[in-house]
């Protein structure tokens, strides 16, 4: 039993996008596949991105109150039919030195109100997120169970004295957010194994720092194991970034109002496969009530280039990426006040249809299957 589930926590997550390989498939399954992963939807070009994410806004938009219609799309630029740009494409989509960009596409409804992040420094966000990570499938560990303390940071370097501090609208704050507990969400009785929960339990002082923009948009993000925790731990770690990252919402520099939507391009890496994507997010506000803000959130994203590098028992190897679908939906609420949502549900899913190294031309017609998903759920602790 030892042996087992240091593999699992150590081995398996460590090569968690090999885990995700589901064998070769011919061109017959290579059509399943991208049935099963949700084939780019049919109807009218939408700007910039196609697909589900493209249905959403078509969506968005006839339901909001600005009755502007977006411009067609299918420009240079636009995300590929493949799922798979080219370096200049993705450059031409979003250029390497811009982090994000915000583009609103629906103002929403009166009365409209600019959101911006009003965060005291000293204050302390808790709370309790619900963590899965699947590769190829039902494989991986259960979910996991997180207490995490979201704290701002004090700036490393504070100004000299005389000097002009930088003014508070562009200064972005630097926040910690660091493992308190770490279980198992579910077992059957008896609870995990001991060393699976001692494992986990290590996780404790694991942190994650980033800066959170003005326009609330997360950058710079560094992931921090505690000294006693396994290595083969740290896709969780990558994990739980991902998942804040992603239900963080880049809020726009003009009043929106209920019904507003609007798109967030930018670029992650993309968990289990730690692939680099181009991702793009709209978030729809569904209501405010009492200065909170309950917003939808629909994910498309689309590899930055050809190339996958894998881990393998032999060394780093390279995959062709021939076709990637990976999308995602979520609610959340958001408040100034918080460093990060209250309350948030989210899943995100990754299949890519991968051509081993070196294969020949017959044996380029078969493909390998790798898949992942991302599932959190943010909750506030429970009262004791």
């Amino acid at each position: 039993m030892h042996t087992r589930w240091r593999w699992v926590m150590a081995s398996t997550l460590a090569a968690v996008a090999l885990a995700g390989l589901a064998g070769c498939e011919g061109e017959k399954s290579k059509a399943q596949v991208a049935a099963d992963a949700g084939a780019l939807d049919a109807g009218p070009p939408l700007p910039v991105v196609g697909g589900k994410l493209g249905a959403a806004l078509a969506e968005a938009a006839a339901g909001g109150t600005d009755k502007k219609a977006p411009a067609a799309g299918g420009a240079a630029g636009g995300p590929p039919e493949s799922g798979v740009f080219s370096a200049s494409e993705a450059a031409a989509a979003l250029p390497k030195d811009v982090p994000y960009k915000i583009e609103v596409i629906g103002d929403g409804s009166e009365p409209r109100a600019r959101l911006a992040p009003k965060i005291d420094p000293k204050s302390e966000q808790k709370l309790d997120i619900t963590l899965g990570l699947r590769m190829g499938g039902p494989q991986g560990l259960p979910n996991l169970e997180l207490g995490v303390s979201f704290k701002a940071e004090k700036p490393a370097d504070a100004p000299k004295e005389g000097a002009a501090a930088p003014a508070a609208s562009a200064a972005p704050t630097r926040v910690i957010a660091k493992i308190t507990s770490a279980t198992l969400a579910s077992m059957s009785i008896g609870g995990p194994p001991k060393q699976l929960a001692d494992a986990l339990a290590k996780l404790k002082g694991s942190a994650l720092r980033y800066e959170l923009s003005p326009a609330n948009a997360v950058g710079n993000l560094q992931f921090e194991l505690s000294k006693d925790a396994e290595p083969g731990l740290q896709p969780l770690i990558g994990a739980l970034g991902e998942a804040i990252t992603l239900l963080t919402p880049p809020l726009p520099d003009k009043p929106v109002g209920a019904g507003a939507y609007w798109m967030v391009t930018d670029r992650v890496v993309a968990s289990g496969a730690q692939l680099p994507v181009l991702r793009y997010r709209v978030f729809k506000i569904e209501k405010v009530e009492g200065g909170v803000v309950s917003l939808s959130v629909d994910t498309r994203q689309y590899a930055e280039g050809a190339d996958l590098k894998l881990p393998s028992p032999n060394g780093e190897i390279t995959m062709t990426i021939d076709r990637l679908d990976s999308s995602g939906k979520g609610t959340l609420t958001w408040s100034p006040s918080s460093f990060a949502p209250g309350v948030a549900d989210a899943s995100q899913r990754l299949q890519a249809l991968l051509v081993p190294p070196g294969a020949t031309a017959q044996q380029a017609a078969q493909r390998s299957v790798a898949q992942v998903e991302l599932t959190a759920k943010f909750a506030s602790p429970a009262a004791p």
